[in-house]
This record gives C-alpha cells, structure tokens and sequence, in this order.
C-alpha cells in the first residue's frame, strides 16, 4: 500500500524533544530512529542479538498505558511495579516507565494521546485503535519503522502470527515498512448478541426471543412488569441503550439494526451492496423501519429516558444494581459486565443470537482484519527492538509456558499490565475449544488453549464457579457462549459483512469522519426520542452526503476497485 498525503487532524510538530530517563544502551548501539527512514534501524547492531537475550546494561522503555474498568491491579500492585514490569526487569533488564496512563473505555485515552501527539513528547511506546491516528503518525514521520528489529528479533513463534493473521500485519504496513504490531486477530469476534438475565426470563415465565416481535413484547414484560421480584411494577428497563448508540460498547444499536439487514459498525463501515455499489451503512433505506422500532420502544417507556446522558460506566451501574433486564453487546459480556451481576447477584446473564425481523436478511458488520489496536514505537526511542524482545516474552510465557505462567501473568486481566500483547489466548481458540468439547478431550489444542478448555469444564461441573477466568471464558467460548453462535450460526447464515475500510482512507475522510460521526450520533438520538420524526432520516443521508460522505464513497470506489 502507498502512503497517502492526508490532512492532520491535531498539531503535529516536528521538532520533537523527546528525553529517555535513564537508558542505557550498549556502547555498540547507535542512535537508530531519530528519522523516519532510520527509525528502527542501526549501522552498529545492539549487543544483544539473542531475540530472548537479557541487556548487560539496564535498557529504559517508557510507554502509555490504556487503563480500563476491566483493568485489575493485584497484590497491592501498580502500574509502575507489577508483575509484568518485575519479570520484564528480570528476564531483559528493561525498566518500564509510565509516560502517561488514561482509560481507554471513554475519551480520556483518546483525548491524552492527541494531547501528547500535539506536544510531540510521545513515550518509547504506546497504543491506538484508531486507524487514523496511526495513519497521521506515520504519514509524519514519528514512528519507528520496525521492519528490521522484527525480523532480527521477533522468536520464530512470533513470526509465524505474520503468516496466520497476514491481514492484520498488512493494515501495520505501508510502503512495505512495518510501523506496528498490529492486534493480531480475526474480526469476526465483533459480532454482536443479545444479553438477557436468566431470572428475570424465568421470573416472567419466558423464552429467549428469536424475532423483534418477540423481543419487543419481552422488553414491555421487563419494564412493566415485576421481573426483579421486588414487589413493584415498573422500576426496570426492558433494553439497554447507553447514549454513543453506534459504539461497539455495551448497549449499542447494532444488533437491532443487523436485524433490518444493516451491518452497522461505528462510523467504518463501508462495504459493497448486491449490486456491486460502494456505500456506507448508516444512511441505508433499512435505517428508517429500525429507528422506528427504537423510536416506539422509547416512547413505550420500554428504555431508559435518561439513556441520552449515560455513557458506558453509567450504564453499567444501572446493570449491576439490577435495574436492565437485556441489551445487544459484544462477546466479551461475561468478562465485563456481567460478570458484576453474577458476583453480585449469582445470576448469569446469557448470550443469545439477534432476534431477527420477518422480511429482512440479518447482516452484522464487522471490521476489516486489517485494522485494528496498534502497538506503536516513537521514531526517537533508542532501543525500538526492546519491544520486540517484550513481544517475545509475552508470548512465551503466555502461550507456550506453564499452566502457572498463564494464571499469574494472562488471568484476571493481568495481560493488560505488559507493554506489548499479542491479543491472545482469545477467540482465535473457539473452533478448536468446539471441536474439544465434543471429543471431551484436551488433547491436542494449543498450549494456551488448554486453560481455556479447563476454566470452561470447571464452570459447567462447579469447580470453578466463583472463579472469575472460568465465568468470562465459559460465557463467551462454551457450546453455550457467545462465539459459537457467530461460528455456527451467523458465519453459515451468511450473515457477516466486513468493511472494505483498511488502512488506507480518502483524505476527505479523515477531514470530516468527527462531523460526519457525530451527525450520525446526534440525528439518530433525536429520532428515537421523538425530536425528529423518523422521516428526518432523509434529511440526515442528504446531509451526510453534502458533508464528505459522498466523495468519500467515491474515492473509497477508486481505492478499493471491486474484484
């Protein structure tokens, strides 16, 4: 892929100055990645060519940290000294350094970094997932090209996710340079589902719904009735919605849009119809009949009121106290939020396939595979290989070590705390976990996918049933999780789209993506609160349009021909 001049989108500056605190680098070692054509190189390699070797001399590596609610300090750790940064100190004899830490489940992450993009005081190493942000930074030189420390460093494990997730490294790579280590995964797991409390489907006598119809009818016994038990009708909600609606957060519009045949996905979700034509997903026709759903549900008083100023923490305190009966959600649920429910209450809220809607074919969006979470490395970093070797051990330990290994430095969301982590183990695992469960055996899946097998069968027979590992796991990787239904049900049904939209976008894009996106957002909310009528939707794709949209289709058309 070519790198397109694109506009930016913050103060970029570039003359950076940029101060590593205590770091030591060989006598041998050179300057490497003070330019964007040096960045990750060096004419005197480091002394260390061993991509597991320990530095004679302490190396500091200073990073951003995307903290989050599902984030776990144990022990009395911190982000400064915890597990990872001791074993990370004592293997390689890298000291790691907080630059900044911010979380990443709002803005706060999102906000701090263009922050510091703006000051160019960026830290050794640090995270995105936002696509254009990585796209700007390379664009300006600022991050390291990583192409040759990968090669001379990355252990032959590590090397060979190149070739298994080739999609991800593709997005990370622009003029044949590698400027990250992408997220390495397969975007099917974005799909969404619909999460319901078991006891308050037994408490109003209830199925799973399989239609609108049914859900709808499902949400007035939850918001009217007495679902919770506590002697009074009406102080529950029958669905969730939490108020950036196109997020992939909990409480999100996606899976009841999916049902009208639309693959909504955030604002990236471009993709070629039946007949061949470029376009995007949020001003399809089908819009109209799904926001009036929500607009009837809303004014039903089936949701939330006060929806339009809860963002997701809010919303999952509204889920924790009991007071939210369903919401459409992600695969993760059990690991966050649900797993507050189960803690607090003992009740499971499960996952279940999107009800669909007579007269339509169901269609969920995802990502491309090649975007992504990014790990990025500063063009100024002085060791950029120091990564790599993290990379290394992050999987070795994880992934190919003992079963103690894995408890201590994966479980409890302790994978967070490493500077660098391959996004594993995880859902790339589920087929095989399926195949496992049938033979009733664990033999032969991968090291990493070992525990995942055990924490499962340890749920289901009650062994681990307080454990938090095993509830998340089984919630999401079991015959009865979440995942199975997208293998065995979404992916046969024909039923995933995924974006055209990689890594490279018109330049029109970048410009307008906030605007247009928080046009979408805004006209979408007044819609289902009744302070536009639904056929102001109209209005909205013509304005979408006007505003980049169209020009963007029509670059995106040149950019990714048809085949």
């Amino acid at each position: 892929m070519k790198l397109r001049r694109v506009l930016p989108f913050v103060l970029v500056t570039l003359l950076m100055v940029f101060i590593i605190a205590a770091c030591e680098s060989a006598p041998s070692q050179s300057d490497a990645g003070t330019t964007k054509e040096s960045a990750g190189t060096s004419s005197n390699p480091p002394e260390n060519m061993d991509p597991n070797g320990k530095y004679s001399k302490p190396v500091t590596l200073s990073r951003g940290v995307q903290t989050a609610a599902a984030t776990k300090l144990l022990d009395g750790e911190t982000l400064d000294d915890n597990r990872w940064s001791r074993l990370i100190k004592d293997k390689l004899n890298i000291d790691l350094k907080v630059s900044f830490s911010a979380d990443s489940s709002t803005d706060a992450y999102k906000n701090k970094l263009n922050a510091i993009i703006a000051s160019g005081d960026l830290p050794d190493t640090f995270q995105t997932q936002d696509a254009n942000v990585f796209l700007q930074l390379a664009k300006n030189g600022q991050l390291a090209d990583l192409t040759d420390v990968y090669n001379k460093y990355a252990s032959d494990s590590v090397k060979a996710y190149q070739t298994r997730f080739a999609d991800s490294f593709k997005g990370a790579t622009i003029d044949g340079k590698l400027y990250a280590i992408p997220r390495m995964n397969d975007n099917f797991h974005e799909a969404p589902f619909l999460w319901i409390r078991e006891d308050w489907l037994k408490n109003t006598n209830s199925q799973p719904p399989k239609t609108i119809e049914e859900m709808v009818a499902l949400a007035k016994k939850f918001a009217t009735g007495d679902p919770d038990g506590n002697g009074i009708n009406g102080d529950t909600y029958g669905l969730a919605l939490n108020k950036d609606l196109i997020r992939q957060n909990h409480g999100s519009i996606l899976g009841l849009v999916s049902a009208f045949a639309v693959p909504g996905r955030d604002e990236s979700m471009f993709y070629r119809d039946e007949n061949g034509k470029m376009t995007f997903a949020w001003t399809q026709p089908n819009m109209k009949a799904a926001l009036s759903q929500l607009a009837d549900m809303y004014k039903e008083g089936l949701i939330d009121k006060e929806f339009t100023s809860k963002d997701e923490s809010a919303l999952v305190e509204d889920i924790t106290s009991g007071k939210i009966g369903m919401a459409y959600g992600s695969n993760w649920g059990t690991w966050y939020p649900y797993n507050n429910v189960y803690k607090k209450d003992g009740v499971i809220v499960h996952p279940y396939p999107i009800p669909t809607k007579d007269g339509y074919d169901y269609k969920i969006g995802i990502e491309s595979n090649a975007v992504g979470q990014m790990t990025m490395v500063s063009a100024k970093a002085k060791n950029p290989e120091a990564v790599i070797k993290i990379l290394n051990l992050y999987d070795q330990t994880v992934n190919y070590s003992t079963k103690e290994d894995y408890l201590k430095y994966w479980s409890n969301e302790q994978y967070r705390l490493s500077p660098i982590y391959i996004d594993q183990p995880g859902e790339v695992y589920a087929a095989d976990l399926l195949k496992a469960f049938d033979k009733g055996s664990s033999d032969g899946l991968a090291p990493a996918a070992k525990p995942l097998y055990d924490y499962i069968i340890g749920f289901e027979d009650g062994s681990l049933a307080k454990d938090d590992n095993a509830f998340g796991t089984w919630g999401q990787m079991s015959k009865s999780g979440s995942l199975p239904w997208v293998l065995n049900k979404y992916i046969p049904d024909n039923a995933i789209v995924q974006s055209i939209l990689g890594i490279e976008r018109p330049e029109v894009w970048l410009t307008n993506v906030s605007s247009l996106d928080t046009l979408t957002i805004t006209t979408f909310t007044n819609i289902i609160t009744g302070a536009k009528p639904v056929d102001y939707f109209d209005t909205f794709v013509k304005q979408w349009l006007k505003a980049g949209g169209q020009q963007t289709l029509d670059e995106l058309d040149k950019m990714y021909p048809a085949k």
